[in-house]
């Protein structure tokens, strides 16, 4: 008995050691350039300009991003509207076909096998793929797109300023839905039969089912997919960069594509550590939105019933 209690001490005490260095990693990697960048942020450095090595200025950066640069706010406005439009079509698209997958299709992994390949394929394939599939002189899809009249001869669909946006859009539809579907899936998948039994024998119909029991029980499900494609979406970079690279002129510059701009082709780094804060800013906002309505509605409901008690 009192080897098992000093096993357990032991064990106890040893517990916080073995975690010292996953913790430093983790400081080293992700808490040591986040503080250089926010340190960096308050400087003037600029390698393409003499004299700017790297001196405290304040929140003069700041005030730059704020009050005069206009194109950062395009880019901004931009990012937003790809990450509206992409999250929301890629989840009615994605939910719907795991609702199918679910009631309809008996064979689903040979379906999912199918729908898995496009989100298997790194960011900068599904770019260069596309890049050719959409130029303009040979590529297939233009082909196809001007023998049916969708487009004239004389488009190109990546260097058309209305067009390539939405066509960024679609491609990026097509390679992440799936994973939206996937998700869906394995939610529906997981649910109890209990409650819908309970529903069914006081006499709800398919809607009512749905709207009361299946998603309510998928809400913290919903609000993963959503976050999750949130975020990417709002830092994508690598399918735009080889496709565009943000082009033509400020068309296709998303936020990503921005701040790349100022720190590697300005050189402009105090400036630039600012708009990647702001970045980081937006993601994080959108981490607490999503936190707040999965659990701020259960926390809700907690209370009503010991309330209700």
């Amino acid at each position: 008995m009192i080897n098992r209690r000093m096993g357990a001490i032991v064990d106890r005490g040893m517990a916080p050691l073995l975690l010292i260095p996953s913790v430093l990693l983790l400081l080293l990697i992700l808490v040591g350039p986040f503080l250089y960048m926010v340190w960096t942020g308050f400087t003037d450095l600029h390698f393409a300009l003499p004299g700017r090595e790297g001196s405290f200025v304040g929140f003069d950066n700041f005030r730059r991003l704020v009050r005069e640069d206009h194109i950062f706010w395009h880019s901004f406005l931009l990012t937003l509207k790809f990450v509206v439009w992409v999250v929301i079509i890629e989840f009615i698209a994605g939910f719907a076909l795991a609702l199918l997958l679910f009631h309809f299709i008996q064979k689903r992994r040979l379906f999912l096998t199918l729908l898995l390949v496009p989100m298997m394929l790194a960011p900068v394939a599904v770019g260069l793929i596309w890049k050719l599939l959409l130029q303009g002189d040979f590529g297939m899809v233009t082909y196809y797109l001007r023998l049916i009249g969708v487009i004239d001869e004389r488009t190109a669909i990546l260097s058309d300023s209305s067009l390539v946006l939405p066509a960024i859009m679609l491609i990026d539809l097509w390679q992440w839905t799936p994973f939206v579907t996937l998700i869906m899936l394995a939610g529906l998948l997981s649910l109890p039969r209990e409650p819908y039994e309970a529903a069914v024998m006081d006499g709800a119909g398919p809607l009512q089912l749905f709207r009361d029991v299946t998603l309510p029980l998928l809400r913290p499900i919903i609000a993963l997919v959503l976050l999750l494609r949130g975020i990417d979406a709002f830092k994508e970079f690598d399918k735009v960069f080889i496709l565009t690279g943000g082009g033509p002129g400020i068309a296709t510059e998303l936020l990503s594509i921005y701040t790349y701009r100022v720190n590697f082709k300005d050189w402009d780094l105090g400036y630039g550590a600012v708009c990647a804060f702001m970045v980081y800013l937006v993601v994080l906002i959108l981490c607490a939105v999503f936190y707040k309505a999965v659990f701020w509605g259960g926390g809700q409901r907690s209370r009503r019933a010991g309330f209700a008690r």
